[in-house]
């Protein structure tokens, strides 16, 4: 089973760079170490690197809080 984050709603718990905590938006792209996020209610967006943060993913209705550390690797890595 492949974990692809695409699509799912992300809201950013701690970052490196304080102004995006509290953040939330659409997963538009999962690359190995980053997300590219579309921000919720702006027409802006942002890439962040996963290693930076720590988050809150819903995927496929449910929610959960993960460390970014834990998902830099290859979507198809993922089981």
């Amino acid at each position: 089973m492949i974990l692809d984050y695409i699509n799912s709603n992300i809201k950013i718990l701690w970052y490196i760079d304080p102004s995006l905590i509290s953040r939330k938006g659409l997963i538009l792209l999962e690359t190995e170490k980053t997300f590219l996020v579309r921000l919720e209610g702006e027409n802006k967006v942002i890439r962040i690197f996963k290693a930076h943060g720590i988050f809150e993913i819903t995927f496929k209705g449910k929610s959960f809080i993960i460390g970014g550390y834990k998902l830099v690797r290859k979507p198809w890595k993922r089981i």
